[in-house]
């Protein structure tokens, strides 16, 4: 008998659609690399597939450009107050679309907030 633990975030993905069950052996990041390939999406798309680690270090070298460090804190999407708490940062969905924005201006890079917010988890 063999035991095959399951990716839960992975597994979210094939029952909403967006991962074949094929996905299931993958790890995350060749399994968001091969939808964004066959989809034809570039990180300026809104259904963009970010890993929530990926998501996790676009969100933190972004807010840095506005000058919001965030350490090595897990960063959380809230509607209350921001800042840090606990072992996490707390951000606002708007300060994330404007260090995003911020970023496009300053690099040239266009990054999708949707697919971003998308990835990380709410406090």
């Amino acid at each position: 008998m063999t035991t095959t633990l399951c990716d839960p975030w992975i597994e979210r993905l094939i029952t909403a659609g967006q991962l074949a069950p094929g996905a299931r052996g993958l790890s995350r990041e060749a399994a968001a690399e091969q939808y964004n390939q066959a989809n034809v999406l570039t990180e300026s798309d809104h259904d963009f597939l970010y890993t929530p680690g990926q998501a996790q270090v676009v969100a933190r070298d972004t807010l840095a450009i506005i000058g919001i460090d965030t350490g090595d804190a897990r960063i959380l999407l809230t509607d209350g107050r921001p800042g840090p708490r606990c072992w996490s940062y707390l951000v606002e969905p708007g300060q994330l679309e404007f260090a995003l924005d911020q970023h496009r201006l300053t690099t040239g890079a266009s990054l999708s907030a949707d697919a971003v917010m998308e990835a990380l988890p709410w406090f």
